[in-house]
């Protein structure tokens, strides 16, 4: 990955790190970049946000769960 990718990565990872603890109001997972939301209050905010469970094929399908795992999939490890 070159540099200007790893510059927009890294920008909007932050971003989306101060929006979710600014309205999770919880910073107390480590994370890269900082403190970010725990799973309990990121998963009720996407609740509130109106993420919501739906059917695939007849099959329910937890959005939250998705949506939490891709959060922490750009969240990343904490810096050593």
């Amino acid at each position: 990955m070159n540099k200007e990718n790893e510059k927009r990565i890294s920008k909007a990872r932050e971003e989306l790190r101060k929006w979710a603890v600014k309205y999770a109001r919880c910073a107390i997972q480590e994370g890269t970049g900082g403190g970010w939301p725990c799973g309990t209050c990121m998963c009720y905010l996407l609740s509130e946000l109106g993420v919501k469970e739906h059917n695939i094929h007849n099959h329910p399908v937890d959005r939250v769960n998705e949506v939490w795992r891709a959060i922490l999939q750009i969240r990343g490890e904490p810096e050593a």
